[in-house]
């Protein structure tokens, strides 16, 4: 029985396409030059406080916000005091978590599709993701009103480690269901 299974699984293996390999190398290109052109953006061209604002006026909220506070870097964060200030905050690492996140995605399934070793293609996105991360803040030090911050090269590799977690995730649930295992009941 796991000789059939074994089988069945190899008879399904996809052979490996150069044009694919190409395009996943596309893809990381471009997602990178995307975090850079960021990079370059002033805060005033990716704030959202107006945005909030706008918002805030046509929601009118019944209740108090709670005191959460916390310091990052030299500057404290209070929900209650500066919501708007917050909750970009918030909005700003969250967009770093997604981007390196995608990032790292892209780099490990590209590296895998290759049938490279998994360890190799962690180790490796993640390294990738720290070379780019790192650039990305020395770029947005010379960016208008930005800040760099080594603090943020840490959020995007806990993105990247994020992202490639959940690929893997994915990737095992949905193995599950195209190669389910027979039960005990069912073999002979």
């Amino acid at each position: 029985m796991e000789e059939e299974y074994g089988k069945r699984k190899h008879k399904h293996r996809r052979k490996q396409r150069p044009y694919v390999y190409i395009l996943s190398l596309l893809l990381i290109a471009g997602w990178i030059l995307v975090i850079w052109h960021f990079s370059t953006q002033s805060y005033q061209q990716q704030t959202i406080q107006p945005w909030l604002h706008k918002w805030s006026e046509k929601v009118k909220i019944g209740f108090t916000l709670p005191d959460v506070q916390f310091t990052y870097g030299e500057l404290e964060y209070s929900l209650k005091q500066r919501p708007y200030d917050f909750v970009e905050f918030i909005f700003r690492k969250s967009a770093h978590l997604f981007v390196y996140a995608v990032l790292a995605v892209l780099i490990y399934g590209g590296m895998r599709y290759r049938k490279i070793h998994m360890w190799a293609c962690f180790a490796t996105a993640l390294t990738v993701i720290v070379i780019i991360a790192s650039i990305d803040e020395y770029i947005q030090q010379f960016s208008p009103n930005r800040t760099s911050s080594i603090r943020d090269v840490g959020v995007d590799l806990l993105g990247g480690c994020g992202g490639i977690v959940l690929y893997m995730s994915v990737n095992a649930f949905s193995r599950r269901f195209r190669y389910p295992r027979r039960s005990s009941a069912k073999r002979k």
